[in-house]
């Protein structure tokens, strides 16, 4: 599938994952360089969904081309934030509209959880993530810093 026109693009359905999606996701998040077995990923879909997270799937003629991993993050002294946690889209399907059609959908779920921003953390070496997240009208605002914790 390439060269998609924009007539196609907006076919795109979006959806919750679901359990089936397994190797298709896994296929997805190996491909942002992040490579994991489908049973793996099946499990760690189930738990983050039992805790309240989002896997957002958007659907092209029945395969899963993208997803955005959604999660809400309450805080005592303001709304809370929503973070994309992960964005991915089929490397074949890039450059045509579809990120942005995925992101739109993530921040149609993050508002009706009660959002009052959305969080996205992009690596350093993610350049063309980086100009696609300013497109779509975000902003660098601050430094995070991560231990890890071994074990």
């Amino acid at each position: 599938m390439n060269a998609l026109t924009p007539a196609v693009v907006s076919a795109v359905t979006f959806r919750p994952a679901s359990p089936d999606d397994a190797t298709a996701l896994a296929a997805l998040v190996a491909s942002v360089g992040y490579p994991t077995e489908a049973v793996v990923l099946s499990r760690r879909l189930a738990e983050l969904t039992a805790a309240g997270d989002q896997v957002l799937v958007a659907a092209l003629q029945g395969r899963v081309v993208g997803y955005a991993h959604l999660h809400r993050m309450p805080f005592l002294h303001r709304a809370p934030d929503g973070r994309v946690v992960t964005l991915a889209v089929a490397e074949e399907l890039r450059s045509q509209g579809l990120g942005r059609l995925l992101l739109q959908a993530a921040e149609q779920v993050l508002r009706g959880w009660g959002c009052g921003r959305i969080e996205i953390t992009s690596g350093f070496a993610r350049e063309a993530a980086h100009r696609f997240y300013r497109r779509e009208g975000y902003e660098e605002q601050s430094k995070r810093f991560v231990k890890l914790l071994g074990g």
